[in-house]
């Protein structure tokens, strides 16, 4: 089943001068080379939005997908290691079928980062 993770490309870090700039973008990036190169992460698309109102929160993603939970998790610094936890998240969430994943299932990685869980639409 097809799952989108929504990349704030705004979201700054939360100290400007540390050269990082747009750390939204730049997560944004890592994660769709790391989808790219895994094929348990196949259905996965990777998109951007201006912005997701998470500002203390930088970097934030919204994970969703049909008939399942969603979440919007905040706090990703935009490094390889926080790219590679937020994958191996969404290989769990991709296999769920109500995309509640299991607290021991969890990468140390997105421990702590979560924001919101959002319902599912119901289905019509």
């Amino acid at each position: 089943m097809s799952v989108d993770v929504i990349v704030c490309e705004t979201c700054r870090s939360p100290t400007p001068e540390d050269g990082e700039g747009w750390t939204g973008a730049l997560f944004a990036a890592l994660l769709e080379g790391v989808v790219a190169a895994s094929p348990e992460l196949d259905e996965v698309r990777v998109t951007t939005m201006r912005c997701l109102m998470s500002c203390r929160r930088p970097c934030a993603v919204h994970i969703r997908s049909p008939d399942r939970m969603g979440y919007v998790l905040g706090d990703l610094p935009p490094e390889r290691t926080a790219v590679q936890a937020l994958a191996d998240y969404l290989a769990s969430y991709r296999r769920s079928s109500d995309g509640v994943v299991p607290y021991k299932d969890w990468p140390e990685g997105v421990k702590g980062r979560f924001v919101a869980r959002v319902p599912p639409l119901p289905s019509s």
